[in-house]
């Protein structure tokens, strides 16, 4: 059983206290929740908060006020090792491999449960086997990482955040730079582990298509959460993304199909 919740919390960019406070913050006043096994959506015009609130959650923007606890446990009491063992966090874009093997870019994923001088052993060898095959990679284990298309590489990077055996998955927008096909994929690799997950998703049909529930942020703070029918509404996106939608179910999934309506809505013609 694992969940985080996020208490109130507020995060200014500024060093300086003197500059903090209200006025000062990126982030105001947060409160979201993701429950044992759900998949959490975070969505958002750009510059609205959603990376920022992503990185004050895996301990790397620490809040100013308000909390992050994992299992009732908050995160900024305990060290970066403790947080590594319980969170796995997946980024948008591929990160250097330094001419490693996609099985030792992987390994990788073992690092917060080993001592310095601790050799590999027989169960992260299983760890690091049954990450592969989850995301469909163990016939590519002795490729190099760079060979990997854009979606392999991807499908490697979740396969090292898997093999940390995490409590919670935290995504950053891990679907940029990948053709539908891969985006949809990647996704639902994430959604058949079952682990509490939380991403942020630029792409608002793919958010309707998998995640349990949604948390728009707007302007630092979070303007509505609930269900993807709850959430994706005409209404919301005229008023958080200034453009005018036909918002209507899907008629195979049931779930909502976001259309933007070109030459409409504050921002002009949709790009």
């Amino acid at each position: 059983m694992t969940s985080l919740h996020i208490d109130e919390l507020s995060w200014s960019p500024h060093n300086d206290s003197r500059r903090a406070g209200r006025d000062g913050d990126l982030l105001r006043r947060v409160v979201l929740e993701a429950r044992t096994g759900e998949f959490v959506g975070l969505i958002g015009p750009n510059g609205s908060g959603k990376t920022s609130l992503l990185r004050c959650a895996f301990r790397y923007a620490k809040p100013r006020l308000g909390t992050v606890t994992l299992d009732a446990h908050d995160v900024w009491a305990h060290s970066v090792r403790w947080a590594a063992q319980r969170i796995a966090v997946l980024l948008q874009d591929a990160s250097d491999d330094f001419g490693l093997t996609v099985a030792q870019v992987v390994a990788m994923g073992r690092t917060p449960h080993k001592g310095l001088l601790d050799g590999d052993t027989a169960d992260d060898a299983a760890v690091i086997a049954r990450a592969l095959r989850d995301v469909e990679l163990d016939a590519s284990r002795d490729r190099l990482f760079a060979s990997l298309s854009g979606g392999e590489k991807q499908r490697a990077l979740l396969a090292r955040a898997l093999a940390q055996q995490p409590r919670i998955l935290m995504l950053d927008e891990p679907t940029n730079h990948l053709d539908p096909r891969h985006q949809i994929e990647l996704l639902a690799l994430v959604k058949r582990q079952q682990i509490t997950t939380i991403a942020t998703i630029h792409d608002l049909n793919l958010a309707a298509a998998f995640c349990d529930r949604i948390y728009v942020i707007a302007d630092g703070e979070i303007v509505a959460c609930g269900t993807p029918r709850e959430v994706l509404t005409e209404d919301m996106m005229r008023t958080v993304y200034g453009v005018d939608a036909l918002v209507d179910r899907h008629p195979v999934t049931g779930r909502p199909r976001i259309t933007l309506v070109a030459g409409h809505g504050h921002g002009g013609t949709p790009q």
